[in-house]
């Protein structure tokens, strides 16, 4: 524990197949944006949905990415996030900035 902020914070290794969703956050809203550069939401949207069968609008991206929004989701799939990462060309470790560990 960190005496000077109270704060404790632990981390396990788990199989990326076994996480279904993640507590979302303005700092991952923030950090999607800036994966997504000029690519727009709606063609993000497309691209997921006609190379991953998985049903996403632009509008949904957009909550994603200004999770202050009062209809923005508090969890977000994590599949979904993997499917946008892999069209933006991206590992889902960068949008939590979390070191990549393979076996």
């Amino acid at each position: 524990m960190d005496a000077s902020s109270g704060t404790h914070k632990e981390y396990i290794m788990l199989e990326l197949d076994l996480i279904t969703t993640v507590a979302w956050n303005t700092t991952f809203g923030e950090k999607l944006k800036e994966m997504r550069g000029k690519l727009s939401r709606r063609l993000l949207a497309e691209e997921i949905r006609a190379r991953f069968d998985y049903q996403v609008s632009h509008q949904y991206i957009q909550l994603l990415e200004h999770p202050t929004m009062p209809r923005a989701p508090k969890n977000v799939s994590f599949q979904l996030l993997r499917h946008i990462c892999q069209v933006l060309g991206k590992d889902v470790q960068e949008l939590f900035g979390s070191p990549k560990i393979t076996s």
